[in-house]
């Protein structure tokens, strides 16, 4: 019995999951039949107008749910195969992947300015700024789920007082995320941000700082008995258990 799948959805970049062509990034047009017969995603490796070769791939291999960091990771590997020696149809391939992959991140960073004009943050982004790189793939990843966060980078402005500001961020937001790294927990600048917030915590009693695991650091001792979400092993199991804590505790608060 030949095996069917729903519709995928509307047309735009997937991540191939699973079989040939895992881990890479292609643009989804439709589903159709192919050579033999057989019901399948129909995949260009690059903008469907700007690609005439197309591949068809079972449905169940791809998905529309990837981060930041996937992207990323792709285009790194794009970079790196690019150097080396692969036909000129293959170098053009990967040349068409790696465009379809910077206009997703673009897109992506237009989403969330677009986003970050709105008042009422969720999540304040407590972190080092040599590790804003990896926080800045967090606040995008939370914003494609509809998750606001404010992020010194977006919603502080040339010429705007930058202590007025944060102190703004942390009393307006629900939650503080407080990422930890070697080079943050040596920052004056996060622990400030996290020891204010943190005596309001305990006068309250209503959670309020959610520890996130970088790296292997040492953790501040009054920040030892919470719980952290650990991003070091794996991130896209890092950023899926953030986006379940927050929806929890949404669900908890109505």
């Amino acid at each position: 019995m030949q095996k069917t799948y729903p519709y995928l959805g509307n047309y735009g970049i997937v991540k191939i999951k699973k079989g040939k062509f895992k881990g890479r990034f292609g643009y989804y047009d439709d589903d159709d039949l192919d050579f033999d017969g057989v019901m399948k995603s129909v995949v260009y490796f690059g903008e469907m107008l700007d690609n005439s070769k197309h591949y068809y791939i079972e449905q169940e291999n791809i998905t529309k749910d990837f981060t930041i960091e996937d992207l990323k990771k792709r285009k790194n590997e794009i970079r790196s195969q690019l150097w080396s020696r692969i036909s000129e149809h293959k170098r053009l391939e990967l040349i068409e992947e790696k465009e379809l992959i910077d206009s997703e991140i673009y897109n992506r960073f237009e989403n969330y300015i677009d986003f970050s004009k709105l008042k009422n943050k969720k999540l304040f982004l407590s972190h080092s700024s040599r590790d804003k790189d990896l926080v800045i793939s967090v606040a995008l990843d939370l914003n494609e789920k509809g998750i606001t966060t404010w992020l010194d980078a977006f919603d502080i402005l040339p010429g705007e007082s930058i202590v007025s500001k944060i102190n703004q961020g942390l009393e307006n937001c629900e939650f503080i995320l407080l990422f930890l790294s070697k080079n943050s927990v040596k920052s004056n600048w996060v622990t400030k941000e996290w020891e204010t917030i943190l005596w309001n915590e305990i006068d309250t009693n209503k959670i309020k700082i959610i520890p996130i695991k970088l790296e292997d650091c040492q953790i501040p001792k009054i920040l030892q008995t919470k719980k952290y979400i650990d991003f070091s092993v794996n991130y896209d199991n890092g950023i899926n258990q953030l986006i379940n804590t927050i929806i929890e505790y949404e669900q908890k608060r109505m």
